[in-house]
């Protein structure tokens, strides 16, 4: 099934707006993204549409950068208590899914740029944290029936220190690995962001398409948008691109259309990519 993230939009931070366009547009099955404004979500009762949630959503009120591997105790407390919010409306808006960035061994000022390696600790520490939390959140989704699945970050150039990732949990094949050691796939997923993969394994240097099949059988969700393979651009899909040629693997599970500042019909033509790349 193919969902349109509400980031795709141009100009998204109203998020009601979005939604609007989208049920003027007949595009059904929306996944509820991370770049929006604070509102009322009683507000999100007056659309008949299908629904998943993603990341910061709902939006928090002042500004959070969600880390679930966070050392700063206020941090830490805000995220897991965005994911329960996030979790608590899954149940209000008949969402069967709850998907989540993994978490970093700093915490960033801003995403999508150099983070600062100010207070960074080990990521055996970050770890820790990191998996005390999901655990935690793991035991309220099932408490509420809501599937969660956990995003793979993505890693530029600029958050690479000495040609090594130190700054971002859970995104090369070895760490895929350890998660499926961690946790098992009945209590959390992966939400598989094939832009990511094709930046990620770029810049750590492994085989992409490993990537993907060592997460085929763990994937409960797809993210897909397209790049230069260097960078997390989020630009429209090509009916050749490699992010296209995988989605058939995924064509039983949500897929979710993750380019960015489009118009309705850009929008429509991407989500005819993607349904075709399925068939």
């Amino acid at each position: 099934m193919v969902y349109v993230s509400t980031s795709c939009l141009k100009n998204p931070t109203n998020v009601i707006k979005v939604l609007q366009e989208y049920e003027k547009a007949n595009i059904e099955n929306v996944e509820l993204g991370s770049v929006h404004t604070f509102f009322n979500v009683k507000k999100l009762k007056q659309f008949n549409l299908n629904f998943i949630i993603h990341s910061y959503f709902p939006p928090p009120k002042t500004k959070l950068i969600f880390n679930l591997a966070s050392q700063n105790k206020n941090i830490l407390k805000r995220s897991i208590k965005l994911a329960k919010d996030a979790i608590n409306l899954c149940c209000e808006i008949e969402s069967p899914l709850y998907t989540f960035h993994a978490g970093f061994t700093v915490d960033p000022q801003k995403l999508g740029v150099r983070f600062s390696q100010k207070n960074m600790v080990k990521k055996e520490i970050s770890l820790k944290t990191f998996v005390e939390s999901v655990n935690y959140i793991i035991d309220y989704a099932k408490n509420h029936g809501i599937k969660i699945a956990m995003e793979p970050n993505v890693v530029q150039k600029f958050n690479l220190t000495n040609n090594k990732n130190e700054l971002l949990l859970f995104a090369d094949l070895d760490e895929i690995k350890q998660f499926s050691r961690i946790f098992k796939k009945k209590d959390v997923g992966i939400l598989l962001d094939l832009g990511h993969t094709a930046v990620t394994s770029h810049w750590l240097n492994f085989d992409k398409n490993k990537f993907v099949k060592l997460c085929l059988d763990k994937t409960f969700a797809v993210h897909v948008s397209n790049n230069n393979g260097k960078q997390d651009q989020h630009k429209s899909l090509t009916k050749k691109c490699w992010q296209t040629s995988k989605l058939k693997l995924f064509k039983n599970i949500p897929i979710t259309l993750e380019t960015m500042n489009l118009d309705i019909n850009h929008i429509k033509r991407n989500m005819e990519i993607v349904e075709n790349s399925t068939i």
